[in-house]
């Protein structure tokens, strides 16, 4: 490249930079838009419109960064899962090979009560959404065997000796799937007031209770 084609290289190389940043800036401020738009409306009564003039934007440029409202709940729910192992490699850096039964389904217990305490909101809102619109009925079923997966690298570990007699892997992985499931989540929180201390110390007696051959052993 000669040296006087190099400035216009440049001046387009800060052109992109500053457009790539403009884009990420317009779809935060959608997600934030969203994320009050949402929990005061639900998803079925929040238009675009509203969601474009909650963030100062256009209907066409919400389009532009998102594609749908649909893609909107969607990022919303990731945006609120972000920073916590939410996905099966990010939980395998949490859970050491060499951790005991009982104390990988402690942090177990402690790493879904995070998640919910961020995403709550949004697994009501999906699974309300999900009963008038098939695409995110079909965008909550793929969510929710992600975090069957997340279940099967975590709970897998366990040994089978450490095991209730007659409970397999497989059976074991779907118990703790479906014991700490947004769905129950919902019954002890929203409908019986219990706290999210209370919540985690629920799961953290339950899960060994329910999965292990001797659920007191704290080796």
């Amino acid at each position: 490249m000669s040296s006087e084609n190099a400035p216009v290289s440049d001046y387009r190389s800060r052109q992109k930079r500053a457009g790539d940043a403009l884009r990420q800036e317009t779809r935060h401020r959608l997600l934030e838009a969203a994320a009050n738009e949402f929990a005061a409306n639900g998803y079925a009564a929040t238009t675009v419109t509203r969601l474009a003039a909650s963030a100062g934007v256009s209907v066409q440029t919400l389009y532009l960064a998102w594609g749908s409202k649909r893609a909107l709940l969607r990022g919303y729910v990731e945006d609120a899962l972000s920073g916590s192992a939410a996905t099966p490699a990010q939980a395998a850096e949490h859970f050491s090979s060499d951790m005991s039964p009982i104390r990988r389904l402690h942090e177990l217990a402690s790493l879904v009560t995070d998640i919910a305490a961020r995403a709550s909101l949004g697994w009501t809102l999906y699974r309300d959404a999900a009963a008038i619109d098939p695409e995110i009925a079909s965008d909550w079923n793929e969510l929710q065997l992600l975090r069957h997966q997340l279940f099967t690298t975590i709970v897998s570990a366990i040994p089978d000796e450490a095991l209730t007699p007659g409970l397999t892997r497989e059976t074991a992985v779907d118990t703790a799937w479906a014991l700490a499931s947004p769905e129950t989540f919902e019954l002890l929180c929203h409908r019986l007031s219990y706290s999210l201390d209370d919540f985690r110390d629920w799961l953290s007696r339950t899960l060994p209770r329910a999965l292990l051959a001797f659920p007191q052993d704290h080796n």
